[in-house]
């Protein structure tokens, strides 16, 4: 069978020099009592990234001294001397010559790649101040990644309720231009009492998640403005109240951002002093999720050399994805449907998504997420047509063919797993599809 090598290209901004060349899986912040164990631990779990958010000035140069040394790229955040979040208002601008010895220093460094700008900026002022230092940071530093990321849509402000949440989001990608476009949700708990009335349900799932507006609307940003989409994804347990946090409940939502796209999965958080240790513990000592992550991990740097070369084109999910109260409404026509589809057909099992997905060459693929925590999906689904069919491999990241005419896709995932199929017209030449930058 023939062997093709297909061009990708780094994705980002076109402004800064910054370019994104593979695929991320970061954690944000970083505390323990042994940061050089948390470091290292961070490294030996597959993170190729740390995202220093809220640090104060002790923790912020421990740990750009520690990634130095492990060989691990951070966002460097200092509090006392540059940057803010979603809670700062009457806003004082930071001196511009503060903000150069940072970045003259920041520069040496080969590890510590760029800046954690601003932490959730909402409202104007906030959006001014961060464009404004990461405007500085630029001009010290050109080479360097000026990370922001925007709040969901359960904070208190911009909400879908009162109408000014997509409209803000869109604000915010206008006025700071990111390199990115990142945000965070996590479903497992009461969302801040935001949305009263609602908790997490352990019989419902994320069947009525808000989050599902809210992924589409990054997907559908990302797109119009040509950014590589990070997604924050929950890893902490207790966050929100919530009572209870499986490996199955961090992994879908791995998948799931994939699902729409996702260039970079975000982890909120590996090792923090509230984490309760799920991954690293507050001692530095590795956490009882710590070799399910490794793991995990290991599967998406596997699949991540191909998921950088595509493009989101469609998502849609079984029709038990029902947002909650009146956003239900408003979710209707901002994913897709399978009948929108040229591959599928028919209608999909309980909690199952699908993505479709396309490289520049015209090459597609599915990624088949079993939604559900606590049950296994054994299935099959039906296509239009007879299509070869390829799995791209979770532990080598090569295509294998698994079909070489077939009408239907034998499906069968774990808990909150996924799988990743290129499909491919019979009357082609069957072929074996890899990438290279």
């Amino acid at each position: 069978m023939k062997n093709i090598v297909l061009k990708r290209k780094p994705l980002g901004n076109k402004r800064f020099a910054w370019k994104q060349k593979e695929f991320i899986l970061s954690t944000f912040s970083c505390q323990a009592e042994d940061m050089d164990l948390a470091i290292k631990n961070l490294k030996e779990a597959g993170f190729n990234l740390v995202e220093l958010g809220w640090a104060t000035h002790e923790q912020a140069w421990t740990a750009s001294d520690m990634c130095e040394k492990h060989g691990l790229d951070l966002v460097f955040q200092d509090m006392s001397l540059f940057g803010g979040t979603m809670d700062d208002f009457n806003i004082k601008p930071r001196p511009e010559e503060e903000i150069r010895k940072v970045a003259e220093e920041i520069k040496k460094r080969k590890h510590t790649i760029g800046y954690y700008v601003w932490d959730e900026p909402y409202v104007d002022e906030q959006f001014a101040e961060a464009r404004r230092q990461s405007d500085i940071l630029l001009k010290y530093d050109p080479e360097a990644l000026m990370f922001t990321v925007f709040l969901p849509s359960y904070n208190p402000e911009p909400t879908w309720e009162n109408g000014q949440y997509a409209a803000r989001f869109e604000e915010y990608v206008k006025r700071l231009d990111p390199p990115v476009l990142s945000f965070d949700f996590y479903p497992y708990g009461d969302c801040c009492e935001i949305y009263p009335g609602f908790m997490y349900d352990e019989e419902k799932q994320l069947d009525d998640s808000v989050m599902w507006l809210d992924l589409s609307l990054a997907k559908k940003l990302a797109e119009k403005y040509d950014l590589p989409f990070w997604f924050y994804y929950q890893s902490e347990s207790g966050l929100y109240n919530s009572q209870k946090l499986t490996f199955p409940m961090i992994q879908v939502g791995m998948y799931i951002a994939v699902m729409y796209g996702a260039k970079g999965l975000q982890n909120y958080q590996a090792a923090d002093r509230y984490n309760k240790g799920n991954l690293i513990q507050w001692s530095g000592e590795k956490g009882p999720y710590f070799e399910e992550t490794k793991n995990a991990h290991r599967i998406f740097k596997n699949l991540g050399n191909t998921l950088m070369a595509l493009n989101s084109k469609l998502v849609y999910h079984s029709d038990d994805v029902v947002p909650y109260g009146p956003h239900a409404e408003i979710y209707k026509g901002m994913d897709d449907s399978i009948a929108d589809s040229k591959i599928l057909c028919g209608t999909l099992p309980k909690r199952t998504s699908v993505g479709e997905l396309e490289d520049e060459y015209g090459n597609r693929y599915l990624m088949i997420v079993n939604r559900d925590v606590e049950k296994e999906l054994d299935t099959t689904l039906p296509m239009q047509e007879a299509f070869r069919v390829y799995e791209v491999s979770k532990q080598t990241g090569a295509q294998e063919l698994v079909a070489d005419s077939a009408t239907e896709l034998n499906v069968s995932l774990q808990p909150g797993e996924g799988m990743l199929l290129r499909i491919q017209p019979v009357a082609q030449e069957a072929s074996l599809i890899s990438y290279e930058l």
